[in-house]
């Protein structure tokens, strides 16, 4: 049907629509053209002052560091405090980009090197393999305006233009987007003169940081450990998610540790620049939160003790101590010498690498960074006796009742030169296993372990060893613990098969691990069952041994970690690991508790005479054991360990072992340091009192 237009007409637009509607559109108009108008006005006449506003507000958030938390001993006396020092870093981002790549490539090819080195030594031993490894890669050297630049900087720090080249190679091939520390601990006038003349040197920067300070010097360098800034495998491990690099963290000692609670939480620092990166103004976004303050269950008094005496008695020759409650291994003192002061091994402290190690890495210094009571083993000597005599007894091999006869000198093999002989030849004639440890028998475990050789399947003497934690970890709360190592023919056909696999990787006549026609024999267990023959144990781990034999088979962790206390005053126990217990019979540990008393007290004891003059034995029991270890060609190696206790056992019980390298028979050295650390204990005199006994 056709549309009909007649139908669809619209009714006319009245004036007074018309009107609001003009009305609309010129409010609309207006309101564009103010917009357009202010728009243009901003952008065409104030555009360049806005722009220039634009770049002289530019924040940047820079990172304030967080002061550790103090450590204190058990009566909260300081061992470690915070003081604000100077720093002077360089940063990477600075460096022309050819040398950036050539330190990229050199730390390619140095860790490659590295590898090749670590594997090289393990399968031909350290002489040898780094021999082999050949010489490290060159580190990449600065020139032109950088080595301009380096050479500015070091007649103001006073060092070499080569070590600021050094240490900037390094700590770019750590972390290469993190600032490197140039010189720690820098004087006023040189930072001063560095920051008054910023624009000579570029990429310098100068910065105001919490370093450590030990109040005490040297005192318990070893235990204490340093800090350091993170480095570039540390910053990629879990345990480190999140840390910024250029932080501060511990690398040793208890430092490392407890790390997580003393670092610390770091704060921000906003900063307004220019875009000439000039300073405008600055304000502190998040103030940093110190560390938690970490007490010990070291006595501060006893550890001075402790390292006078070791120190004094054993000669300056190296060695250590460690004194604890066998109960529950509260670590009393714990000492190495030689020492040094923590902060003088802070990086960046010394002026040259050179210097560095010469102090303390040179073999002529006796390696003072090493704690020698928990990270160097030794032969033990005749301290391992009483752990011989639980192997003997409960293998059957001996009893407490056995008369052995002591002629003086003992066939240990098959031929007449397998002779082995107590120290001067001396015969002690019918002894029983008390007697044994009195008078410390020689010819006594000579014998045992020759016995114990009929039962090798069983390993009796191995097993003994490791259960009560000879050549296995005490789990002591410092980094670095050693292993050692217990003798037996598994071992000598490990490191047969170790032989064989060099020889024929390396095609040679011999690699040096053992002799491919030798087999575990008599001789080697009767060696053995002495401290001797491949024997490795630390000091810890003897005082643990002890401490078990002293609480009837209860095996203690020892720790020096009591507890943390934060900024409010929240104090948190540190937990201890679970303690092992090992079946130990109550006849065996008295029958050897009772030698060992009879060793420091009746005649022909091995250290009576060193308690003898003026030591309250009704007061203060001593049980005590002397050891001479064979080190060959260095001289023999003193040992003592001593336990005592105020009245009763549960009295301020302590046990002390200490050892001195090349200080000779046990009596004459180890034991004079432990009766003045157990007279510091107890508060008797100090007296200094040498034995003569020759066991070995």
């Amino acid at each position: 049907m056709p549309l009909d237009p007649s139908n669809d007409r619209r009714p006319p637009i009245t004036p007074q629509l018309a009107l609001r509607v003009a009305g609309a559109g010129v409010v609309a108009f207006m309101l564009f053209g103010i917009i357009f108008f202010r728009l243009w006005y901003l952008q065409v006449l104030d555009g360049d002052k806005y722009l220039a506003q634009a770049r002289d507000n530019r924040v940047r958030v820079e990172r304030i560091a967080a002061p550790r938390g103090n450590i204190v001993d058990a009566s909260n006396l300081p061992l470690v405090e915070n003081r604000k020092a100077t720093v002077v870093a360089f940063n990477p981002a600075s460096l022309p980009v050819a040398f950036r790549d050539e330190v990229a490539a050199y730390g390619q090819h140095a860790g490659q090197w590295a590898a090749r080195k670590a594997k090289l030594v393990k399968q031909l031993g350290k002489t040898k393999g780094t021999k082999q490894a050949g010489s490290a890669p060159a580190r990449p050297a600065a020139s032109g305006e950088l080595l301009t630049r380096f050479r500015r900087l070091s007649r103001v720090l006073e060092m070499s233009p080569k070590t600021i080249n050094n240490r900037v190679v390094d700590g770019v091939v750590q972390v290469p987007y993190a600032n490197v520390r140039i010189r720690t601990d820098v004087p006023p006038p040189q930072r001063t003169y560095i920051e008054e003349r910023e624009k000579d040197f570029p990429g310098v920067t100068v910065e105001s940081v919490f370093l450590r300070q030990y109040p005490q010097k040297t005192l318990a360098a070893q235990i204490l450990g340093t800090i350091g800034q993170i480095s570039g495998t540390q910053i990629k491990s879990k345990g480190f998610k999140g840390i910024a690099a250029g932080t501060d963290i511990g690398q040793s000692g208890l430092e490392a540790q407890y790390d997580k609670f003393l670092r610390g939480a770091d704060g921000e620092y906003r900063i307004d620049v220019n875009a000439a990166g000039e300073r405008r103004r600055a304000t502190v976004s998040q103030k940093p939160k110190q560390g938690e303050e970490l007490r010990l269950s070291l006595h501060l008094e006893l550890q001075q003790a402790g390292e006078k005496a070791l120190r004094q008695v054993g000669g300056g020759l190296p060695g250590a101590f460690v004194a604890l409650d066998p109960r529950d291994g509260s670590i009393y003192a714990m000492g190495s010498n030689p020492s040094y002061n923590p902060r003088d091994a802070a990086p960046g402290r010394y002026s040259t690498d050179e210097a560095y190690r010469a102090k303390f890495l040179d073999a002529s210094t006796d390696h003072p960074l090493v704690n020698r009571a928990d990270e160097s083993a030794y032969p033990t000597g005749s301290i391992f006796k009483p752990i011989t005599s639980l192997a003997g007894l409960d293998s059957g091999t001996t009893t407490l009742s056995r008369i052995f006869n002591d002629q003086g000198c003992y066939k240990t093999g098959a031929r007449d030169v397998d002779k082995a002989c107590n120290a001067g030849g001396t015969s002690y004639g019918n002894i029983n296993l008390v007697d044994a440890l009195r008078v410390s028998s020689d010819t006594y475990y000579y014998d045992l372990g020759k016995r114990m050789y009929g039962r090798l399947p069983s390993l009796p003497l191995q097993n003994w060893a490791h259960k009560l934690g000879v050549a296995r970890k005490t789990g002591v709360d410092l980094p670095g613990e050693a292993t050692g190592s217990i003798p037996s023919p598994q071992q000598i056909r490990k490191l047969q098969d170790a032989e064989r696999k060099c020889r024929k990787e390396e095609h040679k006549s011999s690699c040096g691990y053992a002799y491919l026609d030798t087999s575990w024999n008599p001789g080697d267990e009767s060696n053995f069952s002495v401290g001797q023959g491949g024997l490795q144990a630390t000091p810890l781990q003897m005082a643990v041994a002890y401490s078990t034999i002293i609480n009837g088979g209860l095996v203690p962790t020892p720790h020096l970690g009591a507890e943390v206390q934060n900024s409010r005053g929240y104090t948190q126990k540190i937990d201890k690991p679970t303690r092992r217990h090992v079946e130990i019979n109550p006849a065996w540990r008295d029958a050897i508790m009772e030698g060992l008393s009879e060793a420091a007290s009746k005649d022909g004891g091995t250290s009576k005479q060193v308690w003898d003059q003026g030591w309250p034995r009704s007061k203060y029991p001593i049980f005590g054991k002397t050891g001479t270890a064979e080190r060959q060609p260095q001289a023999d190696q003193s040992w003592y360990v001593g336990y005592s206790y105020d009245h009763t056992p549960n009295s301020r019980p302590i046990l002390v072992v200490c050892t001195v390298e090349r200080g000779g028979f046990g009596a004459a050295t180890a034991a004079p340091i432990v009766r003045l650390i157990m007279s510091k204990w107890f508060g008797v005199a100090p007296k200094v009192v040498r034995g003569e006994s020759t066991d070995q």
